[in-house]
Parts: structure tokens; C-alpha cells; sequence
């Protein structure tokens, strides 16, 4: 019994001890004494298999002590402990320092499945820490930030914006972490953060991530209606060139807030942008906004150019492409480069139906342009095609329409196709649009075409009406009255017509014109000497006038008439056919055999000294006249059968020989 109680009091004596050394273990972690404290928790762990309690907190303790003392493995046997004691008072403590162990080991992704997990559990730093680790509260701490900002981090990367969000706004400041956190707010539509995070982020490096922060600061203040800071955020990022791509939205983007302010360096940044990114999705809007732009100023030539660089052009760039066709073909007509115009009129037409306007509008531009090269009957396809085309427009009709029914109008008048002509002058007269001078000048053609149909009382109606609707037109008028006069035989009244019309427009362009058929109604009325002084006037009023070459011709006619006649009254006188005959037949032969100059010696020695019969006075005429044209004296052969005609009244053959000359 003596013995059983002497073994119980050296147990309890034993076991008093070993509570010391814990106690005593424990004083010195509290003192920051952490080797020590190592060492008699590890003979207490040696000595004690009993005290559960105790165990446990004596490895937790040790643990710490590794952890201070920065012993290798700790955060894995922290984390078996942790697994196997969850409801300890130092299971969260431990946890804390575990990832702070993971972070400075970098094993980053375990830092923060374990931190994501103890925040599932409850877990939290803010909890002050248990007797006696009070004084480790600052090594608690010391990794609170960096573990936030790699959970924000790792949250962002995840899409989990809202969430992340909160850890980067406490996290570590880095410029990673300061990126991702205005990216958040960019994704949640904080976009005043947005700006400012990302804009402070990008102003540190020149790489990949400030050319992206740069972009997305930019669209953030496009959003807040701050445009400056948006173009300078765009043209900071367009400026860099560590991705491509991101400089292309950048590049983009800049050139579309300069284009809303119709900026100076628009054109300039749009030009840059086609040049650098001819394939870019954003093509075609630039050439559309640089098409805009250089359509205001009328520089055709360089939107064309702006749209040919668009590799894959949608409908609505084919259609801004058709609408520069068109100006360009427009402007070329309008300075007379007839083929140029007829070059992009066909090119604009060839893209089809782009824009309903533009496309009937180059149609008409092609067809003016076949009328003034002559090609009327093309010219009048593409002139009807375009005024159909111009019923199917939004205005429901051609911009151009009464320039083409004018256009359309004179090509069937080229091709004598009158009345066709007429119906096409005729709409030009109803036109409300049309000015009273282009009315008048219908009404004149309508005139020209009646007249051209011999409808003399049709065309002299019409004349009328276009004196009547503009009276700055009426000396053309007046004078195709007259010449109506002339036809009807009616010679004194043309005479008065050009009078009354040099009267009313004595600076009338027709007034040579108008001379030159006073003239020639004197002289088929037989007033020789009205005529003549008619004929003198217009040489020396209008010396340079094509009338007054021709009033020439018809002095030297009238002078030859003089001689036909009195060649032929000296010839009545003669009876001796033969000896008329003679001279003319002898200078036939001259002429067969090519001897021009003898036989026209011969002629006009017969004619000089008088040919006895008229008929072979006029024989020797006519082949004087065709002496004349085989010398390539075709003026003085043509005077000399007018004059023939003029004057020889036998019907016979000689009027036959007349006519088959005057038709060569």
C-alpha cells in the first residue's frame, strides 16, 4: 500500500512538472522567445501522451514557433493540423499564418484555395488573436493585403467583377491590381472609377496592359460625355504599339471623336487608319465618315480613293461609292471632259441599283455625254432610261429631269426623228421648273422641227410663242419667220420680218444671219442692186463672219449672172448653131483628155466672143463648171452653176446637168 502510494505521488509530482514546462513554454511564446519555447514543446509533446488537450495546444504553439522561425514544411503541417483540429482556438490563427507561408513560398494558387475555403468556414483576420499570440497580430496582418488583391485578381480573371471588386479595393495597390480594379468598374458601368482607375494605372509603363487601360479609359469617358478626355485617352493608346488590335480600336475610336468635331487632323487620322488597317472591320465606317467629310468639301477624287481602300466595301459603302461616281462624272460634264465623265458615269452605273438616285442620275450623265460626242441614238437609250429610273427615286423624279428631256429632245431632233422631238420639247415648255428662256428656246425647236417637216403654220406658230414667252429669243424666232417667208415665195415680207427683227435687236447675234437672207430675198425677187448693197454691208460690218464669205460668193454670182446674161442676149443674135456647137465641143475633147486649161482657154475665148445659141452658151457653162472642179476650184465651179440656174429658163437637159452637178 506504502509503495502503490509513493508511485501515485511521483505521477502527480511527474505530471505537476510537465504543466510547469508547458506553462512555462507558453510564457515564453507570449514573450516572443519562440526557439525556446520550441524546445519544451517538444519535450512536453515527448513526455505527455496523456494530456490531449495540452497536446494540442503545445503543436499549434510549435507550429507557431516554426512559423516565426521560418522552419521548412510549416505551412503543410499547419495545414494537417488545421484538417485534424478544426474547432481549436488557434485552427483559424493558423490558417492566417498558412497562407501567409503559401504566399511567400509563391504557391499562390494553393494561398488562395485556402483562403477562399476559410472564408467559407467563417474564418477571419479581424478576430484578435488568442493568449499568446497576441503579439503576433502584426505578422497575422502583414499579408492581408497581398492575399486580397490575388484573390481580386483572381476573381477578375474568373468574370467575377463584383466580387473581385472588393477584394482589389482593400487588396495590395500594384499596377496590376489598380487595372483590374478599374476594369471592374469599366464592367460594371462605374465608368467615372472606370476613367480614373485605368487612366492612373495606364500613366506608369508604355506595354500591352496601359495601351488596353488607355482604350477602355477612352470608351469610360465617352460614356461620361467628356470627349477630350476620351480622344486623349484614344490617342494615347493608338499611340502605342505592343498589340496591334488594340491599337487598331484605339486608332478607331480617336478618329471617330475627331470626326464629331469635325477636328482639323480628321481626314489626316482617318487616312492613317485606312493606310494601317486596310482589312480592319472598322473600313468601312472610317471610309463612310472620310467619304462624308470629303463629299462636304466636293473633293470626289479622294473619297473614291478613300473607298477603294476598303478590301470588303458592305452595301452602304458601294452606294457612298456610286454617289462619288456620279459627282465626279457631274463635275467632268460640267467642265466639258465629256470622255472622263463618260468614264465614271459608267462606272457608277455598272455597281447597279446602290442608290436609286445616284444611279438614274449617272444614266443621264451618260446619255449628255453620247449627245456631245455625237452618238444620239445611245445617247437618247440612256437619256429614257434615266428619266424612267428617276419615277423610282424617293423624290419620284430626276434632279437633272429638265436637263434630260432638253438633252433627250435635241437627240431624236439630231436623228430627224421630229416628232419624237417635238414631244420631249414639248414637256420642257410644261415644265413649272423650267426658266422662260429654256421654255423659249423648246418652242423654237418644236418651231425647227415643224419647219423641217415643211409645217409651215405649225412652225410659225411656235416661233411665236417663244418670242412671246422670253423676248431676248425672238431674233431667232423672227428670223426663222422669215426664212418661212422665203419659202412660201413670199419675198417682200420676209424683207420686212428681218427688218422689224434688226430694229427690235440691233445686237442680235443673227444679225450677219439675218443680212445674208435679206440678201438673197432681194436677189430671188430680182432687186439685184438691194442685194448687192445688202451683201457689201455685211463685208464690212462683219468682216469676220462666216456670212461674209458667203455674201462674196453671192456678189461674184450675181456678177456672173451679168455675163451669162449678156453672153446669152448676144447669142439670140447668132443663127449659126454649128458655129456655137463648135467651141464647146472642141473643149469637151480638151477636157476628156485632161488638157484643163486649154479647154478652159478655149471656153472662155467662145464665151468672150459670144456664143450663137443659149443652149450652147449654157453647154459651155457647164463644162466650164466641171473644168472648175477637176482644177479643185470647186467655189468658182459652184458660182458658176447658180449662176447658170439663176438665169437659163429652158426646160431641157441642160436643168438635168444642173442638178446632177450641184448634188456632187
Amino acid at each position: 500500500m506504502k509503495k502503490k502510494r509513493m508511485l501515485l505521488a511521483w505521477l502527480m509530482a511527474g505530471a505537476a512538472l510537465c504543466v510547469h514546462a508547458q506553462q512555462t513554454a507558453v510564457k515564453a511564446v507570449a514573450d516572443g522567445h519562440y526557439y525556446g519555447a520550441r524546445q519544451q514543446f517538444e519535450r512536453f509533446l515527448d513526455e505527455t501522451k496523456e494530456d490531449v488537450k495540452g497536446r494540442e495546444e503545445a503543436q499549434a504553439l510549435s507550429l507557431v514557433c516554426d512559423y516565426v522561425l521560418g522552419n521548412p514544411g510549416t505551412a503543410d503541417r499547419m495545414g494537417e493540423w488545421v484538417k485534424k483540429h478544426p474547432l481549436s482556438q488557434y485552427a483559424e490563427v493558423l490558417s492566417v499564418f498558412r497562407r501567409n507561408l503559401l504566399v511567400k513560398d509563391l504557391r499562390v494558387d494553393e494561398a488562395l484555395e485556402a483562403f477562399f475555403a476559410d472564408e467559407a468556414k467563417g474564418y477571419s483576420i479581424d478576430t484578435p488573436l488568442p493568449y499568446p499570440l497576441t503579439g503576433l497580430s502584426d505578422e497575422a496582418y502583414a499579408y492581408q493585403n497581398v492575399i486580397y488583391r490575388l484573390a481580386g485578381e483572381k476573381l477578375y480573371d474568373e468574370g467575377q467583377f463584383e466580387r473581385a471588386l472588393g477584394y482589389l479595393e482593400a487588396g495590395e495597390k500594384t499596377r496590376t491590381s489598380q487595372y483590374k480594379q478599374g476594369m471592374c468598374y469599366y464592367n460594371l458601368g462605374r465608368f467615372e472609377s472606370a476613367y480614373n482607375t485605368l487612366a492612373e494605372s495606364a500613366s506608369i509603363d508604355q506595354d500591352e496592359m496601359a495601351q488596353n487601360a488607355w482604350l477602355h479609359a477612352g470608351i469610360a469617358a465617352l460614356q461620361l460625355s467628356q470627349k477630350d478626355k476620351a480622344q486623349q485617352s484614344f490617342l494615347n493608346a493608338s499611340g502605342m504599339s505592343s498589340n496591334a488590335q488594340l491599337r487598331e480600336q484605339a486608332l478607331y475610336n480617336y478618329a471617330l471623336t475627331l470626326h464629331e468635331q469635325n477636328a482639323p487632323t480628321t481626314v489626316t487620322v482617318m487616312e492613317q487608319f485606312l493606310n494601317d488597317f486596310p482589312t480592319s472591320q472598322y473600313a468601312t465606317p472610317v471610309s463612310q465618315c472620310l467619304t462624308e467629310v470629303y463629299m462636304k468639301k466636293g473633293n470626289y477624287s479622294k473619297a473614291l480613293n478613300a473607298i477603294n481602300r476598303v478590301q470588303a466595301p458592305d452595301a452602304t459603302t458601294q452606294a457612298d461609292k456610286q454617289k462619288v461616281l456620279y459627282n465626279l462624272a457631274f463635275r467632268e460634264l460640267s467642265q466639258n471632259k465629256v470622255q472622263d465623265a463618260l468614264t465614271y458615269a459608267t462606272q457608277a452605273i455598272a455597281l447597279g441599283k446602290q442608290d436609286a438616285e445616284a444611279y438614274a442620275e449617272s444614266y443621264y450623265v451618260k446619255g449628255d455625254c453620247n449627245y456631245r460626242l455625237g452618238n444620239y441614238a445611245q445617247a437618247a437609250s440612256d437619256l429614257n432610261t434615266a428619266i424612267n429610273l428617276g419615277q423610282q427615286t424617293p423624290s419620284g423624279k430626276l434632279k437633272n429631269s429638265g436637263y434630260a428631256l432638253y438633252s433627250l429632245g435635241y437627240a431624236h431632233f439630231k436623228q430627224q426623228q421630229y416628232n419624237a422631238a417635238i414631244t420631249e420639247f414639248r414637256k420642257i415648255t410644261e415644265l413649272t421648273t423650267a426658266t422662260n428662256q429654256v421654255k423659249a428656246d423648246a418652242f423654237n425647236r418644236i418651231g425647227d422641227c415643224y419647219l423641217n417637216m415643211r409645217n409651215y403654220d405649225e412652225a410659225d406658230a411656235n416661233y411665236v410663242r417663244a418670242k412671246a414667252t422670253d423676248h431676248t429669243m425672238g431674233d431667232y424666232s423672227m428670223l426663222q419667220q422669215a426664212y418661212i417667208e422665203g419659202l412660201r415665195g413670199n419675198y417682200d415680207k420676209k424683207v420686212d420680218i428681218i427688218n422689224q427683227m434688226n430694229a427690235e435687236y440691233p445686237a442680235s447675234s443673227q444679225a450677219a444671219k439675218a443680212l445674208y437672207e435679206q440678201g438673197r430675198a432681194y436677189v430671188l425677187s430680182g432687186k439685184e442692186d438691194e442685194a448687192a448693197a445688202v451683201f457689201s454691208s455685211i463685208a464690212v460690218r462683219y468682216p469676220g463672219s462666216e456670212y461674209t464669205k458667203k455674201a462674196r460668193e453671192e456678189l461674184a454670182n450675181m456678177a456672173a449672172n451679168i455675163a451669162i446674161q449678156d453672153s446669152i442676149a448676144a447669142a439670140q443674135d447668132s443663127i449659126a448653131t454649128e458655129a456655137a456647137k463648135a467651141p464647146v465641143v472642141a473643149a469637151q475633147k480638151l477636157y476628156n483628155t485632161g488638157q484643163y486649161q486649154q479647154a478652159e482657154q478655149q471656153l472662155n475665148k467662145a464665151i468672150d466672143e459670144g456664143i450663137g445659141k443659149p443652149y450652147w452658151l449654157a453647154r459651155a457653162f457647164v463644162l466650164l463648171s466641171d473644168i472648175y472642179k477637176a482644177q479643185g476650184r470647186e467655189v468658182e465651179a459652184k458660182q458658176t452653176l447658180e449662176s447658170l440656174k439663176a438665169n437659163y429658163k429652158e426646160e431641157d437637159d441642160i436643168q438635168t446637168m444642173i442638178k446632177e452637178r450641184m448634188k456632187e
